[in-house]
C-alpha cells in the first residue's frame, strides 16, 4: 500500500514548471525572436495558479478576460497592472500609453488570461500589436480550444514563440496536493489512483476530494485512509451532479 503524505515542499506540480519554463523562455529570448507565448488546457488544470506563480518571479502584469471583456476595458486593466491609476481616454489612447510603458521595460511580460473568450474576436490582435511595437513578452493562457481559435488571426499566430499544453494531474502532483492539503494523513495508492482516474487528473477536482478526505480524517482522528475507507469510487466527487431519484 503506497502512501502519498512525504513530498519534498518545494517540489512544484508539473503545470508550475511547465510555465516557469514557458516564460522564462519568452522573458529571456533573443529579441530577434517573436516573444508571444500561448499555455492552454481544460479547466481545472491549475492554469491561472501557475501563471500567478510565474507573475510573481518575473514582475509580470496579470489580467484576466472574461465574456464581456472589450479592447478599452482589456487595456484598462493592463494599464492598472502597468501603475496607471485611473487610465483615460480611447482605447487607441490607452494603447499607445500600454506600449510606451512596456516598451520602457521589456522583460516584464505581460499575462493576458482567460483569453478563449476573446479569442474569435477581432480585438483579439491587440495583444499582437503591444507585442509588436514594445517588444515585450505577451503571453496568452486559456482552454485547450485556444490555440484552434488563434489559427483564424494569422499574424497573432505567427507570433507565437511557444506553445505549451497544461498537462492533468499524476501521480507525483497527487502526492504533493496531498501533503499540502491533508497534512499528517496517509493516502493509500488505491485512493490516489481511484482519485486520479475518476477525475480525469483535473487538480480542482482532486482537491475537492482531498479537502473532504481532510474533513473526515479530523473528524474521525484518522491518520490513514484507503479506497474503502474513503466510501469507494462512489464517494469520489467527479463534478458530475448526482443522478435524479425516481419516486
Amino acid at each position: 500500500m503506497s502512501e502519498f503524505n512525504n513530498v519534498n515542499k518545494a517540489a512544484p506540480l508539473r503545470n508550475v514548471a511547465a510555465f516557469s519554463i514557458l516564460i522564462k523562455e519568452v522573458v529571456e529570448r533573443d529579441l530577434a525572436l517573436p516573444g508571444m507565448a500561448v499555455f492552454s488546457g481544460p479547466s481545472g488544470y491549475g492554469k491561472t495558479k501557475a501563471a500567478i506563480k510565474g507573475a510573481n518571479a518575473y514582475r509580470a502584469a496579470y489580467v484576466e478576460c472574461h465574456q464581456l471583456t472589450t479592447a478599452r476595458s482589456l487595456l484598462k486593466s493592463i494599464l492598472e497592472e502597468l501603475g496607471v491609476q485611473k487610465p483615460k481616454g480611447t482605447a487607441t489612447d490607452m494603447l499607445d500609453e500600454a506600449i510606451r510603458l512596456m516598451a520602457g521595460d521589456i522583460r516584464r511580460p505581460i499575462i493576458i488570461d482567460e483569453v478563449h473568450h476573446i479569442a474569435h474576436k477581432k480585438f483579439v490582435d491587440v495583444a499582437r500589436a503591444l507585442h509588436d511595437k514594445s517588444m515585450a513578452p505577451v503571453i496568452l493562457i486559456g482552454e485547450e480550444t485556444l490555440p484552434k481559435q488563434l489559427e483564424a488571426f494569422e499574424r497573432v499566430h505567427n507570433r507565437i514563440l511557444s506553445w505549451v499544453q497544461a498537462e492533468p494531474c499524476d501521480l507525483t502532483d497527487f502526492a504533493h496536493l496531498a501533503r499540502l492539503m491533508c497534512p499528517g494523513v496517509s493516502i493509500a495508492g488505491d485512493l490516489a489512483q481511484a482519485l486520479i482516474d475518476r477525475t480525469r487528473g483535473n487538480t480542482r477536482r482532486i482537491a475537492v476530494n482531498l479537502s473532504q478526505i481532510d474533513q473526515r480524517a479530523r473528524r474521525e482522528s484518522l491518520d490513514a485512509i484507503d479506497l474503502e475507507g474513503f466510501g469507494g469510487v462512489a464517494a469520489i466527487r467527479t463534478g458530475q451532479a448526482p443522478a435524479r431519484r425516481l419516486v
